[in-house]
């Protein structure tokens, strides 16, 4: 689903208020020797409610799998500040053994590379099966779950497959897979990596189509990470944009498709097709996002940007109200009861 409609067929909205169910607070991630850090991820900011469809977008390089690795606290060599604070409870503050109760548990993670993500050497059903053997399940018990879920997620003869390896499965049959196994201990949050980064578009869309069922039946929230702008249109709810590790850009599915909109966001959406319009040619971003070592002073898009002036340069953009009632970080969007800088 690579292409771009304002239409979401079977899309829920907004989960009604109720308490966050995530809320990660000004969350920065560092890397390399502590005298010389390179700062991977700054003051990153996100809440997430029961039931909510929450995706985070962005060029390869801007953070956001490094963002969602890190609250599950996948990579321990990083070095993360702020909160993430999950059902109440702080995971920054969690020991590593602490961690493994919720890591599958509570929150279930799909990877974008199904094949990467599973063992060549372990069945399909001693891998969906592991997390509950892991907490201590009973063999019978974890297999008779496991069945279910690989049933519920349309595996045919799901008995007999679970004694096949992943080598024998399609791509698409492989992603159910990653997903059952995320699933079965029924956790209140699901983190999608690119979940259909590889496949063709038929198969992405089936995979789209199993988790808006399976999200809605079970009531889940979902924190999907994509660059798939047509995917994002229609999946979620609520879209926050990464640019050089930091959020720059954050509201509903509606009014990021809707003008006006930051350079960076504006950018990013005249670079995908769209189905109901017809361009002679798709415009491109000019340049490269920077690195996380040498990012250029003010707005780290400022190199980038045709409409970049004098202060881009100079000052860093904070994140401030939108009229659309989601937040921006830009020297020119015109925030609430302002005029544009420029």
């Amino acid at each position: 689903m690579n292409t771009l409609t304002n239409a979401r067929p079977g899309h829920t909205g907004t989960a009604p208020a109720s308490a966050p169910l995530l809320s990660v607070r000004n969350l920065t991630i560092d890397a390399g020797p502590k005298e010389d850090p390179v700062r991977l991820v700054q003051d990153f900011s996100l809440e997430m409610r029961p039931g909510d469809r929450v995706a985070l977008v962005g060029e390869s390089g801007s953070g956001k799998s490094v963002t969602a690795r890190s609250i599950m606290r996948l990579d321990p060599d990083f070095r993360l500040s702020g909160s993430v604070e999950f059902q109440g409870q702080d995971l920054l503050a969690l020991s590593e053994k602490q961690m493994v109760g919720v890591r599958g548990h509570r929150i279930g993670m799909v990877f974008q590379d199904p094949m990467g993500a599973l063992n060549p050497l372990m069945t399909v059903g001693d891998q969906v099966m592991e997390p509950l053997r892991i907490a201590g399940v009973p063999r019978a018990e974890a297999a008779r779950r496991a069945k279910a879920v690989l049933e519920e997620l349309g595996v045919v003869n799901a008995e007999a497959r679970m004694r096949a390896y992943p080598h024998e499965f399609s791509g698409g049959m492989r992603q159910r897979v990653v997903l059952a196994m995320a699933l079965i201990s029924d956790p209140s949050l699901i983190i999608a990596d690119e979940p259909t980064t590889a496949l063709d578009v038929r198969v992405q869309e089936q995979v789209l189509t199993l988790m808006d069922k399976v999200s809605k039946e079970r009531g889940l929230a979902v924190l999907l990470i994509t660059h798939d702008l047509g995917t994002v249109a229609g999946f979620t709810d609520r879209v926050a944009v990464m640019y050089s590790g930091r959020k720059v850009d954050e509201g509903t599915v509606d009014t990021l498709f809707a003008p006006p909109a930051p350079p960076k966001t504006h950018g990013q959406l005249q670079a995908v097709p769209r189905i109901d319009q017809t361009v002679p040619r798709l415009l491109t971003i000019a340049g490269a996002p920077p690195h996380p070592a040498n990012r250029p002073t003010g707005c780290a898009f400022n190199p980038r940007c045709p409409k970049a002036f004098d202060l881009c340069t100079r000052e860093v953009p904070e994140l401030r109200p939108a009229p659309d009632g989601g937040v921006v970080a830009c020297h020119l969007y015109p925030l609430a009861g302002e005029e544009t800088a420029a």
